[in-house]
């Protein structure tokens, strides 16, 4: 159980109204609040979410989960997964590539939702697994998990990431964006393609180091959208794939074992103390390796925030 406690300072004010208008919870949370007798507390009572609040009041939030909720049937992982950043509310995996975020048919045991069940045992609390960005499982990087209902509606679709990766051709230009509908190319198939008729995708990025030599470089992006494989599949499209992309790229060589991408950066606001966080994931051994081997320096350059 996750408790959180707001002094009021405002007079007159319905208890709805304030974890609405000033704290941020949303509609669903609220509702959910409503279901436990010790959700919603005022000076130690029970209060409704139509009772007034008076300044010096403390209100008192009590975030549950329903013990089937929580993480307690997961098979634990002895995988060891770095965690650049925790706090009560959010934490921040660096996930390994060929590790799925999911459990899935035939990944029951690896995945990062497993991880975290190890690492709930280890704080000894039974927290629902709310991961808020998904990386496919060879994109390593920044997975922000919600620990709590309040916290998940807080960060969804309100933080913002930055990947890096390593291409395989130079783009024309040093920097861009690509906007490029994307849709499956069968349609019982994973593979995506650019095409008219696609999802709207639009896709930031800029060159942060080059070797012509090799014909390769290192690039930063930023999404405007979150569509699958839009990376990769936008820089396909462009002619300059992700290195080691063997779904949308030609790979020639074996110098990396998958594709060469990375969630570099992830930003967002504390849900309950409002603090700007930034989060960098350090990049893994396998893509340094990949830049040592073809010469391209920059891969441990700051995130680039300024790509839009």
């Amino acid at each position: 159980m996750r408790s959180i406690d707001y002094i009021i300072e405002q007079q007159e004010i319905t208890v709805e109204k304030y974890l609405r208008g000033v704290a941020g919870y949303s509609a669903k949370t609220i509702t959910k609040l409503k279901h436990y007798k010790e959700g919603i507390l005022v000076n130690g009572k029970h209060a409704r979410t139509v009772d007034k609040l008076k300044e010096g009041d403390i209100l008192q939030i009590n975030l549950m989960d329903m013990p089937n909720q929580g993480c307690s049937t997961f098979i634990r992982s002895c995988i060891k997964v770095d965690i650049p950043y925790e706090d009560e509310d959010i934490m921040v995996f660096n996930k390994p590539s060929d590790m799925p975020c999911h459990q899935s048919c035939g990944h029951a045991a690896d995945t990062l939702a497993n991880v975290f069940a190890t690492h709930c045992d280890k704080i000894g609390k039974n927290i629902t697994y709310r991961p808020m960005n998904r990386l496919d499982r060879d994109t390593s990087g920044a997975v922000v998990v919600a620990k709590n209902r309040f916290a998940a509606s807080s960060v969804t679709n309100n933080f913002n990431k930055v990947y890096r990766a390593v291409l395989s051709s130079i783009p024309d230009k040093m920097s861009g964006r690509i906007v490029a509908p994307i849709k499956r190319e069968f349609p019982e198939e994973m593979k995506r393609i650019v095409a008219d008729d696609g999802q709207f995708a639009v896709t930031n990025y800029k060159v942060m180091s080059i070797n012509k030599s090799n014909n390769c470089c290192i690039a930063d992006f930023i999404l405007e959208t979150g569509r699958t494989h839009q990376i990769r599949v936008h820089m396909s499209w462009l002619g300059c794939p992700v290195y080691g992309d063997y779904m949308y790229g030609l790979v020639t060589d074996n110098l990396i074992k998958r594709q060469a991408l990375h969630c570099l950066n992830v930003r967002f606001n504390q849900p309950v103390s409002k603090e700007e966080i930034s989060v960098t994931c350090n990049f893994p051994s396998d893509m340094v390796s990949l830049c040592s081997k073809l010469d391209l320096e920059g891969w441990d350059l700051p995130p680039t925030f300024n790509i839009i």
